[in-house]
């Protein structure tokens, strides 16, 4: 059986550590509204789509930080 990338624990820990980066510009209170793909979007499809990422990047901590805290 050949394993493939998304099977690899570093691909894990890399998003992990890619949300743990969005939770933190959460809480410094960065301005998404001036990333280059939210300025093609409305406002209120601004909110709802940074919203929706914050929602899943604490969702991946939550579920995949204790594999790495109990190590």
């Amino acid at each position: 059986m050949k394993q493939t990338f998304l099977d690899q624990q570093f691909f894990i820990f890399a998003c992990l550590c890619l949300s743990v980066l969005r939770i933190y510009l959460e809480v410094i209170s960065f301005d998404f509204a001036k990333l280059p793909l939210s300025k093609s979007m409305g406002v209120d499809r601004q909110q709802k789509f940074h919203k929706y990422g914050f929602y899943v990047s604490v969702g991946y901590l939550v579920l995949f930080a204790p594999e790495y805290l109990l190590l």
